[in-house]
């Protein structure tokens, strides 16, 4: 296991003991308190073993990792946003199901699965961001991301049909956009101080 050599090397010079007599005081042989020192690698028994010695908790001598437990800015509005667009795209399928045929009830399934799911990332999202108190980005996202989302929607069917989009739909996506970019902004503003 990867223990910290400048901790068991910091513990030993504040007791005043050379490597020797931390290797009597703690059952170890001269070279293993060398090597722990020199390699900061020890079996879990040896670490014991130094722990116990120097009366320290087995999670004090090992190396400090750069982990964080902090998502990356983006990842919740990414995930709030996400969702909000797969339940858009599963209401608006729902809406155009065409009733009586064969395959309309595993459309069904297939809508209400997936929209379980958006329900799912969304609620996450909003209780993550709610306890960082992006109330203003969270709604911003909400009302933002239908629009856009059935623009994009909107377009792709165009292009499919041949036609151009109509301008009420261009007008509420691009307001959609316009919202979700504010909505970006907001959740980066918020988020800058928390990691200064």
């Amino acid at each position: 296991m990867k223990i910290s050599s400048s901790t068991v090397r910091r513990l030993r010079t504040e007791r005043g003991w050379s490597q020797d007599q931390l290797a009597v005081a703690s059952g170890l042989s001269l070279r293993t308190v060398q090597r722990v020192e020199a390699e900061g690698v020890a079996s879990l028994g040896t670490a014991v073993c130094l722990a116990a010695t120097y009366g320290a908790k087995l999670i004090d001598l090992q190396e400090e990792q750069p982990c964080s437990t902090a998502h990356p800015v983006w990842t919740w509005p990414g995930m709030l946003l996400l969702g909000i667009a797969i339940i858009t795209l599963a209401v608006t399928g729902e809406s155009g199901r065409p009733a009586g045929l064969p395959a309309s009830q595993g459309l069904a399934v297939i809508n209400i699965s997936v929209a379980s799911l958006a329900v799912v990332l969304i609620a996450q999202a909003l209780v993550h961001l709610f306890r960082q108190r992006q109330y203003i980005g969270a709604g911003l996202a909400v009302v933002g991301m239908p629009w856009a989302t059935l623009l994009g929607g909107g377009a792709v069917l165009a292009l499919v049909r041949g036609e151009s989009p109509s301008w009420a739909l261009v007008g509420t996506g691009v307001s959609g956009i316009a919202l979700v970019v504010m909505a970006m902004r907001e959740f980066r503003r918020v988020a800058e101080p928390a990691r200064a």
